[in-house]
């Protein structure tokens, strides 16, 4: 079973030169603690699916290790950091599953009947992000900057659900 926490945030060798140095883009930026930041051309061409892009304003872009398998293009992430309406900043990361598993998390409460699986994930106290399977095979994370928020993290959630992000 993978450990989504170690996929998701820690970037091991994917980390940026800005947050090994603790510059303040390591403190602003989700996706720059997940992963390598880079442009998203660049992040698309290491990756071997077709990703789906937030409708918002995009201001970073990373290419994230694996969720489960090897280290290779087959099996690496993208994660899209963009604003959300209110300005709040959102990390929405894919990977294909690769035979890996979300089960381990707890169920969220109110389901999506278009995706696979949805569950929830929390770092310190309460939930901060959300996960889920698609049919396509992707395991996706949605996460806000700043503090646990349930509430407004699962409207915009639903939000890129009706967009498509579970088909």
């Amino acid at each position: 079973m993978p450990i989504l926490a170690g996929a998701a945030f820690a970037a091991g060798p994917f980390m940026t030169a800005g947050a090994q140095s603790g510059s303040a883009q390591a403190t602003t930026s989700i996706v720059a603690r997940m992963g390598a930041t880079m442009s998203e051309p660049a992040a698309r061409h290491q990756i071997a699916f077709r990703p789906f892009a937030p409708p918002r304003r995009i201001v970073e872009v990373a290419l994230l290790p694996p969720f489960h398998g090897d280290d290779e293009r087959a099996n690496r992430g993208i994660g899209f950091e963009f604003t959300g309406s209110a300005g709040r900043r959102y990390a929405l990361a894919e990977w294909p599953s690769n035979g890996g598993t979300i089960a381990r998390f707890a169920p969220l409460a109110e389901d999506e009947p278009g995706c696979t699986d949805v569950r929830t994930f929390s770092r310190g106290t309460g939930p901060n992000g959300i996960v889920w399977s698609t049919s396509r095979g992707l395991v996706m994370t949605l996460q806000a900057d700043g503090a646990n928020d349930a509430r407004t993290l699962e409207v915009e959630w639903r939000k890129l659900i009706r967009r498509g992000a579970c088909r």
